[in-house]
């Protein structure tokens, strides 16, 4: 009966697991070093600008976001839209695009605001804590606005 235990066989075990514990420190150092998550920004954003543009003239709006890694959907909402409008908003999202801190760039169509169905819209902007900072492109013109969280109770 042959040795299980014989130095060819051993060496070869025992190289193979370190091997596989230098590869896994490796990856794990690199993780924590490279890999973070992007901060939550999900949420209703109250939109407050001198004066906006076209249809959306005289409107109080908000900006709701939802968030999945760096990816973003939401839509432009005006403040007297009802819970179940809302809810419907959250299921079709007419705005997309993505969040790599501390830029937020969203677009698409405001599908949502009455008078304003086709009409396309961008927003670039900066996340400041729980304010956004930035410019609205809307109707040729663009408008720098400010929006504050609704989630912060003061």
């Amino acid at each position: 009966m042959k040795s299980l235990f014989s130095a060819k066989w051993l060496t070869f075990y025992g190289s193979t697991i370190a091997f596989v514990i230098a590869l896994f420190s490796v990856v794990t150092n690199y993780g924590e070093a490279n890999l973070k998550a992007q901060p939550k920004i999900s949420g209703r954003y109250k939109i407050s600008a001198a004066e906006l543009p076209g249809c959306l003239k005289g409107k109080d709006l908000v900006l709701s976001i939802e968030q999945s890694g760096v990816y973003l959907n939401g839509s432009l909402l005006e403040t007297s839209h009802s819970t179940q409008e809302q809810t419907a908003s959250r299921k079709k999202p007419s705005l997309m695009g993505t969040f790599r801190q501390p830029n937020l760039e969203l677009s698409g169509t405001l599908a949502q605001i009455e008078g304003c169905a086709n009409s396309a819209i961008a927003l670039q902007s900066t996340l400041n804590q729980s304010t956004l900072i930035g410019k609205l492109n809307f109707d040729n013109t663009a408008i720098d606005f400010v929006a504050n969280s609704e989630s912060i109770k003061k």
